[in-house]
């Protein structure tokens, strides 16, 4: 059986797509078996086949669980790291030893203190100015936050699995979401879920508003071409913009918008750019530059704390989501 498995694995780094597609559906077959064959091409992500040994043990799913945790408790040590992220990767935190998670718990609060967080993401995101992190929870129905780098956040909320659907008591569906509340910039804190900003954003920034006062919501979709930016304040839409929306604005424009209007302090009647702000600014990142701040700059902003990640539903924890994390 051994010498099988080594034939096959030797075939993920071969240069027919076929043949390794085929070494791939054998190997999986095979089951548990072939883990420890496997983990040795997952040590250096330029080994040929490293990626069809990934998809593998992903495939394997459940069942590579149990060797994987045995690579762990046993070795050999050359391998134990690659079998942690595989374990991460399939089963999420419910897959890892008491050990192991306490291991990775340590590892944040050795990092948090000196954490630099770097840029932000500037595709989609929610920023709320001057609000405690219990504030943002009690809005959002948040559960079970616990202190995260930034990186580790924006990890678990935006790059892996963020969402999942279980069943309710009474036959439904319901979906559990991971949320991202960074440190404080300059006396904003910004907000990231992938699913649950796409799903939710127009109820989360009026929920928000209602518990904070005021919260934005900003989405820069260049596939489809759309832009959305949105201010509510006291739990009611004041201003906002949509690509698609209909109508495509809402509310009055703000004071840095009738700026830059044709006639603003911003420009002259003659002003060649002022057409493209006759109604308001489109633009996302120019209007948070103008109101809050763009997260793409936070690197230079005056850092206070770090970041909560938290879940939406108490009957879900984090140990159910699947992904290794940044730390």
């Amino acid at each position: 059986m051994s010498e099988e498995i080594a034939a096959l694995v030797r075939r993920l780094a071969s240069e027919s797509r076929e043949d390794r597609a085929a070494a791939q559906d054998a190997l999986t077959a095979l089951g548990a078996p072939v883990v420890k064959h496997l983990l040795p091409l997952l040590r250096n992500e330029q080994t040929p086949g490293n990626s069809a040994a990934e998809s593998c043990l992903e495939s394997l799913g459940h069942a590579a669980i149990d060797p994987l945790r045995e690579v762990r408790a046993e070795g050999p040590g050359s391998l134990r790291k690659a079998a942690l992220r595989m374990l991460a990767t399939i089963g999420g935190a419910d897959a890892l030893s008491d050990a192991d998670r306490a291991a990775v718990e340590r590892l944040v609060q050795i990092k948090l203190p000196d954490e630099e967080p770097g840029d932000l993401p500037a595709d989609c995101w929610i920023a709320v100015p001057e609000a405690e992190i219990g504030d943002i929870v009690r809005a959002l129905d948040l559960h079970d936050a616990r202190p995260v780098t930034t990186a580790m956040g924006l990890s678990a909320a935006v790059e892996h699995e963020n969402s999942l659907r279980r069943p309710t008591e009474d036959g439904g569906v319901t979906t559990a979401y991971r949320v991202f509340i960074t440190p404080e910039f300059d006396g904003w804190r910004l907000i990231y879920g992938a699913d649950y900003l796409n799903d939710n954003w127009a109820q989360i920034v009026t929920r928000l508003s209602a518990h904070c006062w005021e919260a934005h919501f900003y989405a820069i979709d260049d596939y489809n071409g759309a832009q959305v930016w949105w201010v509510s304040e006291n739990g009611h839409d004041k201003r906002g913009y949509r690509t698609y929306g209909d109508p495509e604005w809402i509310g009055e424009p703000m004071e840095f918008e009738r700026n830059l209007m044709p006639g603003g302090d911003a420009h002259d009647d003659e002003d060649d750019d002022a057409e493209q702000y006759a109604e308001g600014v489109r633009d996302p990142e120019e209007v948070a530059s103008s109101i809050s701040i763009q997260p793409t700059v936070v690197e230079v902003l005056d850092r206070v704390g770090h970041g909560w990640l938290a879940v939406t539903d108490p009957d879900v924890g984090h140990g159910r989501f699947r992904g290794a994390l940044d730390i």
